[in-house]
C-alpha cells in the first residue's frame, strides 16, 4: 500500500513539473524580444498567446487549459503551491483549493494547512465541500458574501459530443440543484422495479421529462402496469439541516445541505422561512466522567461508566408535527460546537498509534450506550425517524472519500444485527447506525474493512492493510 501512494505522489509532483515547465517557458517567451505588427511593436500579450499555443500543440492540451494553468501558478498561496510541487494534491484538488481559498481575508498558514490536509484526504469530487466547511467555520461572514457572489454566477451550457450526442450543464446554488435533482431522482425511481432500463438512462428520462414538462412513463413488459403510462411527478423539495439556537437566530453556526455541503447561517433561515419544518429529539446522554484524568484521550485511564441514555417514552429519536412555513424555535443550545468538537478529536485520533486507537471505542457491543434496548432497537429496519437523524449527521457516505449522498446509501449496523438473537447483536440505534453506500458497504459485509464507532458519533474505517480513516459527523 505505501508503494502505491508513493507512486501516486510521484505521479502528481511529475504532473507538477510538467505544468511549472509550462508556465516557466510561457513566461520566458513573453520576454522575448519580437516584432509584432505594424512598425516593429513588442506586444507582451500577442507574445503570451503565441507561447500558450505552442505548449498547448506540443502536449496535446486546449490552450485553455494552459491558460488556467498560467492562472493558477501566478495567483495560488506559496502552501498551497509547495503542496502541489510536492505531489500532496492532485491537480483537481489543486484547482479546487485555489479558487477556494482566494480572497479569504487574513487566511493563515494553520487555515491553508488544514485545508491541504483535507483535500489531499478527499476524492476529487468531495474537496469543494470539504474545503467549504473549514472556510465556513473560519470566517463566516466572508464565506456567506463569497457565496452570494458565486451564486449569481448561475448558468445553463450545452456541449457537442460525438456520435450525436450532447451534455447539459446547469450550474446555480447548491440547494436550488439540490431541489431540481431530488425531483429527477424521484421521477426516476418510481417506475417498476422490472423497467429494463439502467438507472443512468431513467435518470436522463427523468431530466427530460421534467424539463419538458411531461410524465415519466415506465418501460416495463407489463401491460397492466400502473406506471406504465405516467409516473407521479414530486415537488422540488431540498433538506437542510441546522440546529434549533442557529434557526432561532441564536447562533450562527452553518447549517448543511444534506448530501451537498454547508449552508450560512442566514441563508438556511431564509430558506426555511418558507420551508415545512420538522425537529428530531434525541435521548438525553449523561456525561463520560474519567477516572484519573480530565482530558478526552483514550491513552490514560478509561472512563467512568455514566448512566445510561434514557429513552424518551421508551423511544431514542422522536419527531415533532410538521411545523408550517415561517415557524421558528425558541429555544436551543447557544453556540452549537458539537460538529467542531468531533473534527478536533479526529485530529487527535489520527495521530495516534494503531493499539491507542484500539482503546477508543466507545460502544464495543453495538447498543450505542443503551442499557435497555429502546423501542424498534430490536427491529432490522430502522424507523423514519432514526433514518432522519443518520442521514443528517453524516451527510454522505462514509467510506473515506465517498460522495455518495447519504439519503442514496443503505443504513448499515456498524455492529451486525444478530437476527436470530436481536438483543445479543448490534442494535438499531442511532449510535450503531451508519450510511454506506452499495460498493463499500459490500467491503465492509465481506469483512475486508472493519468498522467500529468511537466517541462522538465518529467512525472509525481500517482498511485490509491496518490503515486507519475516521468519518466524523458533519464531514
Amino acid at each position: 500500500m505505501d508503494v502505491l501512494v508513493s507512486a501516486k505522489v510521484d505521479a502528481q509532483a511529475s504532473f507538477a513539473r510538467t505544468v511549472s515547465a509550462s508556465c516557466a517557458y510561457v513566461q520566458e517567451s513573453s520576454r522575448r524580444p519580437a516584432l509584432l505588427g505594424p512598425g516593429g511593436v513588442f506586444d507582451a500579450e500577442a507574445a503570451e498567446t503565441c507561447a500558450v499555443a505552442e505548449v498547448a500543440a506540443a502536449l496535446a492540451v486546449s490552450t485553455r487549459t494552459v491558460a488556467e494553468w498560467l492562472f493558477l501558478t501566478r495567483t495560488a498561496h506559496p502552501a498551497v503551491a509547495e503542496a502541489f510541487d510536492a505531489g500532496r494534491l492532485a491537480y483537481a484538488a489543486f484547482r479546487t483549493v485555489c479558487r477556494s481559498v482566494a480572497g479569504v481575508p487574513n487566511a493563515t498558514e494553520a487555515l491553508l494547512q488544514r485545508v491541504i490536509a483535507a483535500a489531499s484526504r478527499c476524492t476529487p469530487g468531495a474537496v469543494a465541500a470539504a474545503v467549504d466547511r473549514i472556510l465556513a467555520e473560519f470566517d463566516a461572514q466572508w464565506h456567506r458574501e463569497a457565496r452570494e457572489r458565486a451564486t449569481r454566477e448561475r448558468s445553463a451550457t450545452v456541449r457537442k459530443l460525438p456520435r450525436g450526442q450532447a451534455e447539459l450543464t446547469i450550474r446555480g446554488s447548491a440547494e436550488q440543484v439540490a431541489a431540481m435533482w431530488r425531483v429527477i431522482v424521484s421521477a426516476a425511481r418510481g417506475v417498476c422495479a422490472t423497467d429494463p432500463r439502467p438507472l443512468s438512462a431513467r435518470l436522463f428520462d427523468a431530466a427530460h421529462a421534467v424539463l419538458a414538462g411531461r410524465a415519466v412513463a415506465c418501460e416495463c413488459a407489463g401491460q397492466d402496469c400502473e406506471q406504465r403510462e405516467t409516473v407521479a411527478r414530486t415537488e422540488a423539495t431540498a433538506v437542510i439541516v441546522l440546529d434549533a439556537a442557529t434557526a432561532a437566530g441564536l447562533a450562527g453556526e452553518p447549517g448543511h445541505l444534506v448530501g451537498w455541503g454547508p449552508v450560512p447561517a442566514d441563508v438556511a433561515r431564509r430558506i426555511a422561512g418558507d420551508a415545512t419544518w420538522q425537529a428530531l429529539i434525541t435521548a438525553a446522554r449523561g456525561t463520560e466522567p474519567r477516572a484519573g484524568c480530565s482530558c478526552r484521550c483514550p491513552e490514560h485511564d478509561p472512563p467512568t461508566v455514566p448512566d445510561p441514555p434514557v429513552p424518551i417514552t421508551g423511544r431514542e429519536v422522536r419527531r415533532t408535527r410538521r411545523m408550517p412555513a415561517g415557524w421558528t424555535p425558541t429555544t436551543g443550545k447557544l453556540g452549537s460546537t458539537t460538529a467542531r468538537k468531533a473534527r478536533e478529536q479526529v485530529d487527535y485520533l489520527r495521530a495516534l498509534a494503531p493499539s491507542a486507537v484500539d482503546r477508543a471505542v466507545a460502544d464495543p457491543d453495538g447498543h450505542g450506550g443503551f442499557a435497555v434496548p429502546p423501542a424498534g432497537a430490536l427491529t432490522y429496519r430502522p424507523s423514519e425517524a432514526i433514518t432522519s437523524l443518520v442521514t443528517a449527521l453524516y451527510p454522505t457516505c462514509i467510506h473515506p472519500g465517498c460522495a455518495v449522498p447519504s439519503e442514496d446509501c443503505d443504513l448499515d449496523h456498524v455492529v451486525p444485527f444478530d437476527h436470530t438473537d436481536p438483543e445479543r447483536g448490534g442494535w438499531t440505534v442511532t449510535g450503531n447506525l451508519a450510511p454506506l453506500c452499495r460498493r463499500h458497504h459490500g467491503l465492509k459485509t465481506r469483512r475486508q474493512w472493519h468498522h467500529r464507532m468511537l466517541r462522538d458519533g465518529i467512525v472509525h474505517v481500517r482498511d485490509s492493510h491496518g490503515t486507519d480513516y475516521f468519518t466524523a459527523p458533519g464531514e
